[in-house]
């Protein structure tokens, strides 16, 4: 699993950015993975914890320390050679380190970090302390001071996202440092724009390790399992997202097949009315209406774009049931949609499957996705502890509803969109496919 969401998240780093895997609180086995799938770079927060996993773990890890460092800290944490201390917040740390170097007779590498996000709680250099602080890092003798690091304020406003790194940004350059300088920004929810606005290097943890401490608490296989429908079992969200972009567009309602991904799981009620408060905010019409005229003209799309014809099956989701189901894991379909074309053939395309009991549609129940209302209404109906049941997705209004629920939740990301979506509504786990989900149920029996 960990290989897996490495190699995602490589493909959105180019080269020349540097990834740090945050390994902070992670177990070696994890961090092992990490390793055998070719990562080198790893950040931790404690030097206690740091002391542990360096004896056990191969000695051509650079281990950068990424937390806040006390000065009584500093010796324990320089005996162990970090390749990189980034988070250097104050003149007073800086001395220490620049002491205790000293005395061990190294030079050691580190970044000062720099205040830009609208949080009191997180700690730094102002941009004005490191203005000024240039002219005198000459007496710092055994400290190299690479560049800066910083953490954008936590928004989900991408405009104050960008602001924070194109500041950090800013301030680099007229630092004067020694090129080439580091520029170390952007975690797993902001990496993305962090490296459009100029990071040479990231900080990624939870989007490659999973959420802390959600993992260890799956050690055995669920007694059920909750399975969302469309872009789960079947590939019918490409014809899903174009219906709804022809049938809102020719109703006079402006709709992307993208906005279709995002809002996927939801009542098709809830998508329409959506749109239409967008173009119409102060609006308090009566839109059944409309809506009914809306979802049936979706609904003939949906049926010419796929030919009338069942979509094909998600790649890998019969091997997953087949193993649950050999098992005697309870499966049971969650969905938000009230399509018959559908719904009818669930139990006949996974016979000794799926039963007439076990599927939840946008019939039995008042609000649909992100509400989590569907996937309490499957645990109610299953008899089964909270902690004996398991949700699988793809779609981020899903997993909210799933972790609104209370439920372990696992994103299969089969969709276009980018797995930090997915991270974003705290999915405990992102994988990339259902090959990867069976070898991690595999790893559960």
């Amino acid at each position: 699993m960990v290989a897996e969401q490495i190699r995602s998240v490589r493909a959105h780093i180019p080269a020349g950015v540097t990834l740090v895997c945050v390994s902070k609180f992670q177990p070696v086995e994890a961090i092992r993975e990490a390793y055998e799938a070719g990562e080198r770079h790893f950040g931790e927060s404690r030097v206690q914890e740091l002391k542990t996993k360096v004896p056990q773990l191969p000695a051509d890890i650079h281990w950068h320390f990424i937390g806040h460092l006390q000065t009584n800290k500093v010796r324990d944490l320089l005996k162990l050679r970090p390749f990189l201390i980034q988070s250097v917040d104050s003149e007073r740390l800086l001395q220490a380190i620049n002491d205790e170097a000293a005395k061990l007779g190294i030079i050691q590498d580190v970044l000062l970090e720099v205040h830009v996000a609208k949080e009191e709680t997180k700690t730094g250099f102002s941009p004005e302390e490191i203005s000024d602080f240039t002219f005198h890092i000459s007496h710092f003798t055994n400290v190299r001071i690479r560049g800066l690091m910083c953490m954008a304020t936590n928004t989900d406003d991408e405009v104050e996202i960008r602001r924070c790194f194109l500041t950090a940004k800013a301030i680099l350059e007229q630092s004067g440092f020694t090129a080439p300088a580091i520029l170390s920004m952007g975690m797993s929810d902001d990496y993305c724009i962090a490296i459009e606005c100029g990071s040479t290097m990231v900080r990624i943890g939870s989007t490659i390790f999973g959420s802390r401490g959600s993992t260890p608490a799956y050690s055995k296989l669920p007694k059920a399992v909750f399975f969302d429908q469309d872009g789960v079992l079947y590939n019918s969200m490409p014809y899903h997202a174009k219906a709804w972009e022809l049938a809102m567009n020719e109703n006079g309602l402006p709709f992307t097949a993208q906005e279709a991904y995002r809002n996927e799981g939801r009542t098709g009620a809830s998508v329409i009315q959506e749109a239409f408060l967008k173009l119409h905010p102060d609006s308090d019409c009566d839109l059944t209406e409309l809506s009914n005229k809306i979802y049936a003209a979706k609904s003939a799309h949906f049926i010419r774009l796929t030919g009338g014809q069942l979509p094909e099956l998600i790649p890998g989701i019969r091997d997953v049931l087949n193993f649950l189901r050999d098992r005697g894991v309870q499966c049971w379909v969650v969905t938000g949609s009230g399509q018959r074309s559908l719904i009818d053939r669930l139990t006949s395309t996974f016979e000794g499957i799926f039963t007439p009991e076990h599927i939840i549609t946008s019939f039995d129940v008042t609000h649909g996705k992100p509400d989590p209302e569907p996937y309490l209404k499957a645990w109610e109906r299953s008899g089964f502890k909270k902690e004996e049941c398991m949700v699988v997705e793809n779609a981020p209004l899903g997993v909210r509803a799933g972790k609104a629920a209370e439920l372990f939740t696992v994103a299969v990301n089969t969709g276009p969109l980018p797995d930090t979506l997915l991270w974003n509504e705290k999915a405990d786990i992102v994988l990339p496919n259902m090959a990867a989900l069976l070898e991690w149920l595999q790893k559960r029996q």
